[in-house]
Parts: structure tokens; C-alpha cells; sequence
């Protein structure tokens, strides 16, 4: 099965009086990025959550984005330090009378001044918590994948038609190897008879020594052989479950490296019209392998 890097998903649930977001997108990347936005308070569900995301996703940049919101009951309750307040009320009043200045202070700036009034957090249920982001990944990660073998399926569609066109073309080359060495005979006798036409003499095992040593040097048959196995892998991994984005892009590199040879061997524009049609194939499989995971 083939999965695409690139998905989205969201999954959203409320245990008790709170209410649990959780959005991720995924793209391409090398090797499995996992970056999680949270609030800080909920720093210690990370590592479960990472841990969650490993079991689903082995290849890709992955973003996850944590909300979590409490219904109705307030987080926390107001806590005044009245001492610290009046510390301030007697600290202002002493500015006034040393600067002989009308002191008229207020409770509304007094609880302006930083620690006089603060929010304090009521003790988190971490098993609530826990339970509440475990079902929202959950269905967040479902979507994700459902995303991802969409996208996986098309794409090996895709691959598929390439395949053929890569097939097709190392075919067609196959037929047109064995004229090379003729076409290169012909050329040969027809620049030694322009030659011998004007008086000078040609060594015939020369001529055969050259035929030979040309028809050594453009046996692309190896080249061939080879790509045809590589395109053969390329088929049976794409029908393998585990990850195989980068097997597929390996197998490319050599099929590319193969028909670079062979463009470096062929001396016919049939050849060389085919190499054409090769090397634009894999440059839009080698496009589509990249989001492969």
C-alpha cells in the first residue's frame, strides 16, 4: 500500500466540562519531523502523544496544533495579597507627602500593581486530559490517513502509467539496438568508398577491427537488462505494505543512471528520441515518488 506525505485532519471531543481540539497536517520531509503546539500547562502529554503519531506515520513533517478550552466552571480562582496591596497603598502614600502631592488612590490602580491580584490554577485532571487528547488525535490521525491513502492510490496510478511509458520506450530501444552497429557499417563503406574513389588504398582488417571495436562500444544490452529489471522492483514494491518512498526514488536514480549510458552509446536518432521519452517519464515519477512515504 502506498501512502502520500501529505494529509489533514481534525478530531474534536469534550470529556466533562472541557473541550479538546486537535488539528495536524502532514507534507514531505525526509525523515519523520512531529512539532506539537500546545498550551503549556499540558507540556507533559507530548511524549504520549509523539508516541501516538510514530505508531501511524513513519516518514514526514507533521504539525500538530492542541486546543483545549473549559466549558462553563472557570479554570482557576482569584487570589488577593492584601498585605502586599497595602505595602503599596502606604509605599504611594509616602511619594505623595514627600512630593507634597494630593494623594487620592484608587483599589482599581492598587490592583494594577504586578502580584496584588492573581489567577490561580485549580489542580489539572491528568487522567481527563489524557483521555480527552487520546480520543481527539485519535480521530484527528484517522482522517490523516484516509487522506494519505487517497492521495497514495492516485499516485500509484500515476506511477503505473509512467511505468508503462518507461516500458514502452526501452522496447522500441531494444529493436532499434542491433541497427546501430549496421547503420555505423554503412556509413563506414560509403566514406571508404569516397576514398577509394580518389586512389587511396584501405585496409580491410582495419575497416573490420573498426566495426568491431564500434559494435563493442554501443552494446547498450547490460544497460537494458538492468533497467528493465529495475522498473520490475519498481512494480513489486509499490504493491508492499511497509514505507517505500525512498526504495522507489532509489530504484529511479539507477533507471536514470542506466539510460544516461545508454544516451551515451546510442548514435541513432531513433535512440536517442526514445532516451527523450525515458528521461521525461522519470523526471515525473521521480515529481510524485517525493511524496511518497
Amino acid at each position: 500500500m502506498i501512502y502520500s506525505m501529505t494529509g489533514f485532519g481534525r478530531g474534536e471531543v469534550q470529556v466533562e466540562n472541557k473541550v479538546f481540539s486537535v488539528e495536524g497536517k502532514t507534507v514531505n520531509h525526509r525523515y519523520l519531523d512531529i512539532s506539537i503546539r500546545m498550551p503549556k500547562r499540558y507540556i507533559y502529554m507530548e511524549e504520549i502523544l509523539r508516541k501516538r503519531i510514530k505508531e501511524s506515520i513513519n516518514r514526514g513533517k507533521v504539525d500538530l496544533f492542541i486546543n483545549i478550552e473549559t466549558v462553563g466552571e472557570a479554570e482557576g480562582e482569584v487570589v488577593m495579597d492584601l498585605n502586599l496591596a497595602k505595602d503599596y497603598h502606604a509605599a504611594l502614600e509616602k511619594i505623595g507627602a514627600a512630593l507634597h502631592l494630593q494623594n487620592e488612590v484608587s483599589a482599581l490602580q492598587i490592583s494594577r500593581f504586578p502580584e496584588v491580584i492573581s489567577l490561580k490554577s485549580k489542580e489539572e485532571n491528568e487522567e481527563l486530559v489524557e483521555k480527552g487528547l487520546t480520543e481527539a488525535i485519535e480521530e484527528a490521525l484517522k482522517q490523516i490517513m484516509s487522506m494519505r491513502e487517497q492521495e497514495g492510490l492516485r499516485t500509484k496510478e500515476d506511477l503505473k502509467d509512467r511505468l508503462e511509458e518507461v516500458e514502452e520506450a526501452w522496447k522500441m530501444i531494444e529493436g532499434f539496438a542491433p541497427q546501430q552497429v549496421e547503420s555505423y557499417r554503412e556509413r563506414l563503406m560509403e566514406r571508404i568508398q569516397e576514398l577509394t574513389e580518389n586512389g587511396m588504398e584501405i585496409d580491410e582488417d582495419r575497416i573490420h577491427s573498426e566495426v568491431v571495436y564500434f559494435a563493442d562500444k554501443s552494446n547498450i544490452n547490460e544497460e537494458l537488462v538492468r533497467l528493465k529489471s529495475h522498473t520490475q522492483q519498481f512494480l513489486q514494491s509499490m504493491e508492499k505494505t511497509e514505507p517505500m518512498g525512498r526504495k522507489l526514488d532509489f530504484l529511479i536514480q539507477e533507471m536514470n543512471r542506466e539510460i544516461n549510458t545508454i544516451s551515451s552509446k546510442s548514435h541513432t536518432v531513433e535512440i536517442s528520441n526514445e532516451v527523450v521519452t525515458l528521461k521525461s517519464a522519470l523526471e515525473k515519477m521521480r515529481e510524485q515518488v517525493q511524496n511518497i512515504e
